[in-house]
């Protein structure tokens, strides 16, 4: 089940992924520059209001996960319309507030041309419902993976996240500019929320309105407060270094900066979806008292997932360059290429903290990693300005790099044998360290062809390709334990047949 559901998981964000990355060109043909720019700032200050958000979210999945594996409905419907009641005052609030900066935002943070200044107001101002409607969004999406149908809400997250795209891609070129963008992706929100409450209405779950008692209201405010440090270091992580960027150098270099950044996070997100579903997992058998059952479940996924993204992290340093010369114009090779390099390097620090993070939480213990958060947000937000201010869109990145492997290590180094009932050394032998181990060395081996052979696009094929082989072979036979092995190449002789 748990392969199924990361698979499931994957698929939800990987075609909207697909999706996004080939529409950028597109809207930014359509927008230009400037207006490609706006639209990014619009997306990172809504998301930037999502810091009122306490990260109920968190807890919710907790709880209802821990009271569906006991049967306890009551509790389950309870810590559902808690959840439920709370986002919509949060979206209600925030888009309020939203609504009622948008001017002086502009007039205060950001550089805007004066042609652009009267659609951006009104761009923000439909942000702002926006806001609102994904706190419902992302808030119901908590119920089916709470209850493991990871195939029923990546379902969801496929068809509405290709939807957006495609929708604000036809605004663009319909010559609708910014404000019809934003308008397009506030409508397919509005759908995703229907749709969702339709989802959950057929998971039969008793869920008749009803006040929360006092025990549940305790638990879930009590695990989210703690919980709400690391939706704050989230925040800060996603957002602020686009609003440094955007604030410091202008819209211009925010596109520069974004498009890099974008893809590196677009790739490695993907993989994060891959061990997310530990968490429900997690949480089921902590409330069904069978944690010892966790430990291979936790070496596998840490195993697994880090040598998709030492793989992922190789792919985008053999390829990136020409990737993006395809994908967006020499121009962007130029300012982005580095850009890219170092974000995928922070990004994949920051992901091997990602299984042990999501046990921890689960186990009980949202204070050390909201801390830990908290910490790597705020020295990231600081780095990124220093950064920014002395060395531009890559001295952003070089910030965010530096924070992510300070923070990363003393993480990882802290919850193991304490909040994590298992030993670093066990998780180096037996989890990420083997991964590393095998992955850098077939990508030091592989790197230097990058400098060998002639520049184009068919060189670069040759030798992605030839990476993706060696990579799947050596993981095939030094990653993949024994047993899983054999039951790859069974069902390989299967289908031959």
């Amino acid at each position: 089940m748990l392969l199924r559901n990361s698979l499931w998981n994957l698929s939800g964000s990987a075609i909207p992924m697909v999706v996004a990355l080939a529409t950028v060109p597109l809207l930014i043909g359509a927008l230009g520059v400037e207006g490609f720019g706006i639209v990014t700032l619009v997306g990172s200050v809504i998301g930037y209001f999502g810091v009122l958000d306490i990260n109920l979210s968190a807890g919710s999945i907790k709880y209802l996960a821990e009271h569906h594996a006991a049967n306890d409905r009551e509790r389950f419907a309870e810590t559902f319309w808690f959840g439920t009641l709370f986002y919509g005052c949060l979206g209600l609030l925030g888009a309020s507030i939203l609504y009622f900066s948008s001017d002086f935002l502009i007039a205060r943070f950001f550089e805007v041309s004066p042609a652009m200044r009267a659609d951006t107001i009104l761009a923000f101002q439909l942000g702002a419902v926006g806001f609102a409607l994904t706190q419902a969004q992302n808030y119901l999406l908590v119920v089916p993976q709470a209850l493991q149908r990871y195939d029923r809400s990546a379902q969801s997250e496929a068809f509405f996240g290709v939807l957006v795209n495609l929708a604000s891609v036809a605004a663009a070129l319909a010559g609708t500019g910014i404000v019809g963008v934003i308008l397009a992706r506030v409508s397919v929100a509005a759908a995703n929320v229907l749709y969702l409450a339709w989802l959950i209405g057929t998971f039969e779950l008793s869920l008749s309105p009803r006040w929360p008692r006092r025990d549940v209201r305790a638990a879930l405010t009590s695990f989210s407060a703690y919980a709400y440090l690391s939706k704050i270091a989230s925040t800060l992580h996603q957002h602020a270094d686009k609003l440094i960027v955007g604030a410091i150098a202008g819209p211009v270099a925010l596109t520069f900066y974004t498009v890099p950044v974008t893809l590196a996070g677009r790739i490695l997100g993907l993989t994060y979806r891959l061990s997310s579903v530990i968490y429900p997992r997690a949480s089921a058998l902590a409330g069904a008292g069978r944690i010892n059952e966790l430990r291979p479940v936790y070496f596998g996924v840490l195993r697994y997932v880090t040598y998709i993204n030492l793989a992922a992290l190789g792919i985008i340093v053999l390829a990136g360059d020409e990737f993006l010369r395809r994908w967006v114009g020499e121009e962007f090779v130029q300012q982005g290429y580095l850009v890219l390099v170092l974000m995928t390097l922070a990004l994949l620090i920051d992901s091997l903290t990602n299984v042990p993070s999501l046990v921890n939480d689960a186990l009980g213990h949202p204070r050390v990693t909201g801390r830990f958060a908290l910490a790597n947000g705020l020295l990231g937000v600081g780095m990124v300005y220093l950064g920014t201010k002395f060395g531009g869109i890559t001295g952003a990145a070089a910030g965010h790099l530096f924070s992510s492997l300070t923070l990363g290590l003393t993480f990882l180094l802290f919850v193991h044998g304490r909040t994590v009932p298992i030993a670093f050394n066990d998780t180096l032998r037996q989890g990420f360290g083997r991964s590393l181990a095998v992955g850098a060395l077939i990508i030091c081996v592989l790197a230097p062809l990058k400098w060998l052979v002639p520049e184009g696009i068919t060189s670069t094929v040759v030798i992605v390709s030839t990476a993706i082989v060696t990579l799947g072979v050596a993981g095939l036979f030094f990653i993949v334990s024994v047993d899983e092995r054999a039951a790859v190449l069974s069902r390989a002789r299967r289908l031959r047949s």
